[in-house]
């Protein structure tokens, strides 16, 4: 088998140049590159890649972080768009989980000088203060994936909450609800996370749209839902939503995997979606359009690929055309929603 030295002789490029080529990690001509390549194979050599990562002072591997369960409908997305890009490049994905504030913590600590890993994906996290503390110590390449905050990253691809929660609020209005509500979710994660700041959004929209402080419901995840579980967790939010002082006529939901059960809780109990009650839904996933939920549209598996290139150009040293992108998300109509009639007194 030759040597790296003798295909770089026969391509004539030196040693490093042919390296260079052989990893596709870094910029040099495309010309190059198919030259060395080709040479490579007509020589039937192999670049090892502890070779390769000796060489180049690179691990070949991008932690993602995530603060829950890997098989969500956002994660697994995730870390499909993920694996699409860093694969081809030769980068292994190595997935990890932190459930708390000391978990995260000793994540960063254990990285023996952030040299056992070329760069790190952070998905869906709230950074409050703490964890931008955090994040301005470590030197390796950093990028957000819909995070809330960009403190500490390097680089951000985060979706566009607040527009997505202006759109959701002016559909209501525009259908007539005067009366509205935000529901979050019934056993929200240890870590805040993005998708929690949608309450926010669905005030401030709201009191854009004129609508009064009286007029605007949330039901959060007290303490006493959360112990709840899931299941009965929804059942209680139902039950609060109808015992409401405002009796709201509409209602967005963090997510999907709310606002489905809950249209089914309702339903239920003799409630009717969209006739007594409308909901809309946010993420789209298939459960959405196979019940007609009328949601807000996100892409996690486009936004993880864009967030996976800005790390590659960032661990190949240049600099991000784009360091922060903001992702739309769409407005989904389908059958979860519709104008308020006023019941005639009888």
């Amino acid at each position: 088998m030759a040597t790296l030295k003798e295909v770089a002789q026969a391509a004539g490029v030196s040693a490093a140049t042919a390296s260079r080529a052989l990893r596709g990690v870094d910029r040099i001509s495309e010309q190059t590159r198919i030259k060395v390549i080709d040479t490579a194979k007509r020589m039937n050599f192999s670049l090892s890649r502890s070779a390769s990562q000796l060489a180049s002072g690179r691990t070949m591997r991008v932690v993602t972080l995530f603060n829950g369960p890997l098989n969500t409908w956002f994660n697994a997305s995730c870390l499909e768009g993920m694996v699409e890009v860093f694969s081809p490049a030769g980068y292994d994905l190595v997935p990890a989980i932190v459930v708390t504030q000391e978990s995260i913590r000793r994540f960063f600590h254990d990285l023996p000088n952030e040299r056992n890993v070329d760069g790190i994906i952070l998905p869906s996290f709230r950074i409050d203060h703490a964890i931008a503390e955090i994040l301005q110590q470590v030197t390796i390449p950093i990028v957000g994936l819909d995070t809330a905050g960009h403190t500490g990253l390097d680089g951000s691809v985060t979706l566009d909450n607040a527009t997505a929660m202006h759109d959701a609020v002016q559909l209501l209005h525009n259908l007539g609800h005067q009366r509205i509500g935000f529901i979050g979710h019934p056993q929200p994660g240890v870590f805040p996370s993005s998708a929690q700041i949608r309450a926010n959004y669905f005030i401030e929209s709201a009191q854009a749209l004129g609508y009064p402080p009286e007029h605007i419901d949330l039901f959060p995840s007290a303490e006493d839902i959360i112990k709840l579980g899931y299941d009965d967790g929804i059942a209680e939010i139902a039950g609060r939503v109808m015992r409401s002082p405002i009796h709201p006529t509409a209602l967005c939901t963090e997510m999907d995997e709310v606002a489905i059960p809950l249209i089914e809780k309702f339903r239920s109990i003799g409630i009717r979606v969209p006739e007594d009650i409308s909901v809309i839904g946010f993420d789209n996933t298939d459960q959405a359009a196979l019940v007609g939920l009328t949601t807000l549209h996100q892409a996690p598996l486009q936004m993880a690929r864009m967030a996976a290139q800005k790390l590659l150009t960032l661990m190949n040293h240049e600099t991000l055309d784009e360091p922060e992108t903001l992702a739309p998300a769409k407005l989904i109509l389908r059958n979860t929603t519709a104008r308020y009639m006023p019941q005639s007194a009888s």
